[in-house]
């Protein structure tokens, strides 16, 4: 319980609209306990992405949770349950709930990710959730809204922290994986399942046409065993 927002400083059954940015457990993780759990009777949105990797991440918190603990917030069924109350929109779709009109943009990070755009009453509010405004090899970045808020609501895990190099960033790992696997090694790289992990893999297969470095005759894992040839065609 310790783990979920403060839920006791609301009125769930007071509150119309729910906007769910992407599915990461920090975003998502408290999400089927709210709609079934408490008497929240209003309406959730996410987009398309974001509701079908949710079904599947949430399930495979449950399965590690069951193993590591006794005290479970909710079960695989209530994530089922839920997923009939989660009402899908496309990027840019307009939606008014009550007189809550809402639009939502593209925000990197994850596949799904959004950042939405909410007017009430003629004031417009945007709340980021995360967002990255670098475009990678499986993402494009955040897109600039179209319209000027009036208040901004924004994810700042990093604060003022500038990023690194992307390619600087990618030449170390590339460069620092070669040189394992040239010398017999093997190179256990730890990442997220989703977004990193597939960031990765197509970082390693595309450096053989960007700085001549050859993964192709080298065999990758992912965690569930799954084998991967680093060439063009796979």
């Amino acid at each position: 319980m310790a783990s979920l927002p403060y839920l006791d400083m609301i009125e769930p059954e007071e509150i119309d609209l729910m906007l769910v940015s992407h599915f990461h457990l920090d975003h998502s993780g408290g999400l089927p306990y709210f709609l079934q759990k408490t008497p929240f009777k209003g309406r959730c949105f996410m987009t398309h992405a974001t509701k079908a990797i949710y079904r599947w991440l949430l399930s495979d918190y449950v399965k590690v949770s069951n193993i590591a603990s006794d005290d479970q917030l909710y079960t695989d069924n209530d994530i089922e349950k839920s997923m009939e109350k989660i009402e899908t929109v496309n990027f840019h779709q307009e939606v008014n709930v009550n007189g809550v009109r809402f639009w939502c943009y593209s925000a990197g990070h994850v596949l799904g990710a959004a950042m939405f755009m909410i007017e009430i009453a003629g004031v417009k509010i945007l709340y980021t959730g995360d967002y990255s405004r670098q475009e990678d090899r499986h993402l494009m970045c955040a897109e600039m809204p179209t319209v000027k808020p009036d208040i901004v609501i924004i994810e700042s895990t990093y604060g003022t922290h500038i990023h690194e190099n992307r390619e600087e960033r990618e030449r170390r790992f590339t460069s620092l994986v070669h040189d394992i696997v040239n010398r017999g090694g093997r190179c256990l790289i730890p990442a997220f399942a989703l977004g990193r992990a597939q960031e990765l893999l197509l970082i390693l297969g595309e450096t053989n046409l960007e700085n001549h470095i050859s993964f192709s005759r080298y065999p990758f894992y992912d965690y569930g065993g799954y084998a991967y040839k680093m060439d063009r065609k796979s």
